[in-house]
């Protein structure tokens, strides 16, 4: 049977993180409605749309949690704190450590659930996410050639002149692509362009096509094609656009694989070592691996944060003074404030991993002795 006390404290602690957690997510999902928007003007279905904001609270919820256990015991024991009831309690011959217990105990079993999130939900949801995205635009190939950052990025080149409607059709359109078998360019200029679910329609197409010569001092060949009407297959066109090559990158990977891609880069790196391997190979190795380790550090801070953080609420809340003091509400908020900044700090210095986890971690273990510093004064009677 668990103590009376216990499930006060954990039911009262649970219900305040819970709306806090509830709070963030709401708050933090408004401020990604400009990115759900773009996704839905990608001609997403209605039930995409859902599935894609769905998505959005895994990778959320592990930054929201620990802020909210924070914000549940502070707001706990400050009530317990001004309503007297820390002062009965403790005059019934209950220790600090009685009521600071269950509190704790919830806290640890939330840092492995968090734990848990960050590291084998979150990744794949935000994984589904990306694929969501690439499914939309292979479906739809007008949709990447509006795309400019895309087009720029693979080469390509698409403007229309004329009247177009971005996802549905385009007038006077003119498409460049790279030859996959020489350094020439692909030219197709097109009156009209329409896009339906399953084919790619041009009217009014002029194809121009080079093959490169055999002698330096020759001239190319040039082949010109006029079609009134050509119809291809999105999937096909599509392929056209897109180059099928992943990368995973280390926040799309679950902690077991993510340990695998580690062990397999250490093995690269010292076997490039061994074979004296250019230093700049060396240098990227290297690299990739302290990103590795730097991820693995990163996910155990976000653990890590939400017993931190609720031992620092249950001991700046703690108040034995007949007066209600601000100043540790200004630390909480200063401490926090400066885990947060270190946290994004650490987050572009991850191909230096001695410091990203050191801003990662140091934050977490300073609070932590700071906190069991102020509980260990105020169990002895010191504010």
């Amino acid at each position: 049977m668990i103590p009376l006390l216990w499930r006060y404290s954990i039911g009262h602690f649970l219900k305040i993180t819970l709306a806090c957690v509830l709070a963030f997510i709401a708050i933090l999902l408004t401020m990604r409605l400009d990115e759900i928007a773009h996704f839905a003007a990608l001609g997403a279905p209605l039930s995409y749309i859902l599935l894609f904001a769905f998505y959005q609270i895994p990778y959320i919820l592990p930054i929201a949690l620990p802020l909210s256990c924070l914000i549940a015991s502070l707001i706990f024991v400050q009530r317990l704190s001004n309503t007297h009831e820390l002062t009965a309690l403790r005059a019934c011959g209950f220790a600090l450590r009685d009521l600071i217990a269950p509190i704790l105990i919830t806290a640890a079993f939330l840092s492995l659930f968090n734990f848990w999130m960050v590291s084998e939900v979150a990744t794949q949801t935000h994984l589904q996410t990306n694929l969501l995205k690439s499914e939309l635009r292979s479906i739809n190939p007008l949709l990447l050639l509006n795309n400019k950052h895309l087009m720029r990025l693979k080469g390509l080149y698409f403007e229309s002149l004329g009247p177009s409607r971005v996802g549905e059709s385009a007038s006077d359109a003119i498409l460049a692509i790279p030859s996959k078998h020489h350094q020439r360019l692909n030219l197709l200029i097109a009156q009209h362009l329409k896009a339906s679910p399953s084919v790619f329609i041009g009217q009014g197409v002029t194809l121009l096509t080079s093959s490169a010569s055999d002698q330096a001092e020759a001239f190319d060949d040039l082949l010109i094609e006029n079609m009134e009407e050509s119809i291809t297959h999105v999937e096909d066109f599509s392929q056209v656009l897109q180059k099928k090559v992943w990368t995973i990158n280390n926040d799309y990977l679950k902690l077991p694989l993510l340990l695998i891609r580690s062990q397999e880069q250490r093995e690269a790196l010292n076997q490039a070592k061994l074979d004296n391997s250019d230093k700049n190979q060396i240098k990227l190795l290297e690299g990739q691996l302290n990103r590795s380790h730097s991820e693995i550090a990163k996910r155990l801070s976000i653990a890590l944060a939400v017993i931190s953080f609720t031992l620092m609420g249950t001991a700046f809340g703690l108040n034995i003074s007949r007066h209600r003091k601000h100043r540790s509400l200004i630390l909480v908020i200063l401490f926090t404030t400066t885990y947060l900044v270190a946290f994004f700090v650490a987050k572009g210095l991850d191909q230096q991993f001695h410091l990203s986890a050191t801003l990662y971690l140091a934050p977490l273990i300073v609070i932590a002795l700071l906190s069991i510093f102020v509980i260990n004064r105020v169990s002895k009677g010191i504010e």
